[in-house]
């Protein structure tokens, strides 16, 4: 019986490691400001997880009016103009 248990108990263990290691890189890609991420892009904190993005077009999430194609966000309604 225990002999049978091993095997999915083992790949349970791996498959526990692999996913564990894949969201530490996936957490260590957010970007907290606009030096994170390369020339022409910008921390969209609108979005979870932080991410580079190019400015983003009308009606995309945001926070920030640099974000944002036109350079104005709507705050009130976080989407830009």
């Amino acid at each position: 019986m225990i002999k049978k248990l091993l095997a999915p108990i083992t790949v349970a263990l791996a498959l526990g490691l692999v996913f564990s290691s894949i969201e530490e890189v996936s957490a260590a890609a957010e970007c907290k400001a606009d030096s994170d991420c390369k020339a022409g892009e910008y921390c969209i904190l609108a979005l979870t997880p932080h991410v580079c993005k190019a400015p983003q077009e009308a009606g995309a999430p945001c926070k920030r009016d640099v974000v944002c194609a036109s350079k104005k966000c709507d705050m009130a309604a976080g989407v830009c103009k």
